[in-house]
């Protein structure tokens, strides 16, 4: 099979009839595949622009998605080729992700409240001191209702005839939009170049932190905040436990960042 694109939750193959292959790396993910293939349609009814859903398959004992290909760039590697769009592709994100939470999950989907506690408590990367911090403030909070992408930032929306397209639904979960936020916020915030990024972006990603970063996080809020608005006080609950998820996903380069974070919030509370 022809490799087409390659990220840390899954691989992207040609398929037959125009469609593409995401096969994920975790042999086990069989019901992830579901649950996957089952948001995608739901956005896609509800006016979401995501690819469409052909069925799912396995490969070598892997389970994949079949989906329509959508070609094009996505748009963290179009600030990797053009910095000057940056501003436009942060407003962009913002009205896509507001969109999406206005659409009402399956109860069939997972929970994001239990999925954060699961990784959460069975991660020895999370500081137990500050795992008990974050269970405890992810205990209050509320449990929602709405499609929670779980990884949305700018390099899973993919830009085909000039329309933005949502891609890559592996940690979709049903629950409280602000968390969704929340994480995008974070992303935004600390978040490393995923693995084959170019040079330039690598780049962008350290020298322009103060430019180019902040210029894109104050774009995608302003847009998200015109459609809809945060709950402030909820906003900054979420960030514990999304905080510590974050950790317990072990991305290269930010723990240093989200252990600040963290301590931070923990001092502050006495």
């Amino acid at each position: 099979m022809q490799k087409l694109a390659e990220g840390r939750e899954a691989e992207i193959f040609a398929w037959e009839d125009g469609t593409v292959l995401r096969l994920l790396h975790n042999p086990d993910a069989q019901q992830q595949v579901e649950w996957e293939a089952r948001a995608m349609r739901v956005a896609l009814a509800a006016g979401v622009s995501v690819p469409a859903v052909h069925g799912t398959t396995t490969v070598q004992g892997r389970p994949g998605l079949i989906m329509e290909r959508i070609d094009g760039l996505d748009l963290l590697a179009l600030v990797g080729r053009r910095p000057w769009a940056v501003l436009s592709i942060g407003k962009t994100s913002g009205q896509l992700h507001a969109r999406l939470h206005e659409v009402s999950a399956p109860d069939s989907l997972p929970a994001l409240k239990a999925s954060l506690a699961a990784r959460i408590e069975a991660s020895d990367l999370v500081p137990r001191r500050l795992a008990e911090f974050a269970l405890s403030a992810l205990h209050g909070l509320p449990d929602g209702d709405r499609l929670c992408h779980g990884d949305f930032h700018p390099g899973n929306i993919m830009l085909s005839n000039g329309e933005p397209v949502l891609i890559d639904w592996t940690n979709v979960t049903r629950g409280d939009p602000n968390a969704d936020f929340v994480r995008t916020n974070l992303m935004l915030r600390i978040g490393e170049p995923p693995p084959g990024s170019t040079a330039l972006l690598r780049a962008l990603a350290q020298f322009g932190a103060r430019f180019g970063r902040s210029i894109l996080l104050s774009a995608y809020l302003r847009a998200y905040r015109r459609a809809r608005t945060p709950d402030a006080a909820l906003v900054e609950q979420w960030e514990v436990p999304v905080a510590a998820n974050r950790l317990a996903e072990n991305v290269e380069g930010e723990r240093t960042k989200l252990l600040s974070i963290l301590e931070a919030r923990l001092a502050a509370n006495g």
